[in-house]
């Protein structure tokens, strides 16, 4: 009989100890972020050489030329390429994208002797810097529950 009553007081503990692992995944599930889908779309490129880099930023840090703090950073292989490139159950919020026609695949930009870009480019909201690349705040947009598509142009 006291055995029994081991095996007994086991199943309480494990079942007392599920019962509250349960709670705690519900929780979790109910206090984490909305999330939505973005739709990328592009325009402009002018051939199907290389690969696409997307780097999708949360925050001015690093924006647009460090992909390291990027949030998402996409690699398309443009013979693979499917339009819209659609990135599922992203955490709703501000983002902002930087896009470069990788040509050559070295992940970088090239640049002609002045710095000018000699591979194709672009941000979210099709916006251009003046003298560089345009601020996060310009290039940023909202992504909501209900999802967000964007057309991306890409300039050379």
């Amino acid at each position: 009989m006291e055995k029994r009553q081991w095996y007994n007081s086991i199943f309480l503990i494990f079942s007392i100890h599920f019962f509250l692992l349960s709670l705690v995944v519900a929780q979790e599930k109910s206090t984490s972020l909305p999330v939505g889908d973005l739709k990328i779309d592009l325009q402009g490129l002018k051939n199907k050489k290389g690969v696409v880099l997307l780097s999708i930023f949360s925050s001015p840090a690093g924006f647009p030329v460090d992909a390291s703090k990027a949030t998402t950073k996409l690699r398309v292989p443009l013979k693979q390429l499917q339009l819209p490139i659609v990135v599922k159950n992203m955490k709703t919020g501000t983002y902002a994208i930087a896009l470069l026609h990788d040509e050559d695949e070295n992940g970088k930009m090239l640049t002609s002797i002045i710095g000018l870009p000699k591979e194709g480019y672009g941000f979210s909201n099709n916006v251009i810097g003046l003298a560089g690349p345009p601020s996060f705040q310009k290039a940023s947009f909202t992504l909501s529950d209900k999802g967000t598509s964007i057309i991306l142009r890409v300039r050379y």
